[in-house]
């Protein structure tokens, strides 16, 4: 595993994907720490299509890189017959670049590009189960509040968490 970089400011955010990243977007999601294969599986099925389709792609990416590592990516959408909502699908960062503010940086970028494409709202999900408290504790240190939980959403036991964040500072 690559060595922390000692100054990661020189990572560039960067919205265009290319084949080549698949790789390391899928080892990316593998050794974060917090997805289950059927939900790495669902992430990688969203690149693809983002690959496919490109910009008429309801998922869109943010990564945060340089010219050979990738140390952060997210995954967001509008939500489809919403008016100007938006869904971040997930973020992932490097086990070595966690506690940094890598994610920060990044879902900051990300609601940078939704206000820049005329998103109101954005929200993310995440489950109630104790391998997602820091997913949790991540969004609401973000200015997330949680809006609603869904019961037993992704199986028995394991709610559905849903936050919601207003990007219309008034």
């Amino acid at each position: 595993m690559a060595e922390p970089d000692p100054d990661p400011q020189h990572f560039q955010v960067r919205e265009e994907v290319f084949p080549r990243d698949r790789h390391q977007v899928f080892s990316l999601v593998n050794s974060s720490g917090y997805f289950l294969p059927r939900e790495m599986a669902y992430g990688m099925d969203m690149f693809d299509e983002h690959l496919m389709k490109g910009d008429i792609s309801n998922y869109h990416f943010m990564l945060y890189a340089d010219d050979t590592m990738l140390v952060a990516c997210g995954c967001y959408g509008p939500i489809r017959l919403s008016d100007r909502r938006y869904l971040i699908h997930w973020m992932a960062v490097d086990k070595n670049y966690q506690h940094q503010g890598m994610g920060r940086r990044l879902e900051e970028a990300i609601c940078k590009k939704i206000r820049l494409l005329g998103g109101v709202k954005v929200y993310a999900q995440t489950s109630n189960r104790d391998y997602h408290t820091a997913a949790r504790a991540f969004y609401e240190s973000c200015g997330y509040k949680s809006s609603s939980t869904i019961p037993d959403y992704y199986g028995d036991n394991d709610d559905m968490v849903f936050y919601a964040k207003d990007l219309v500072y008034r």
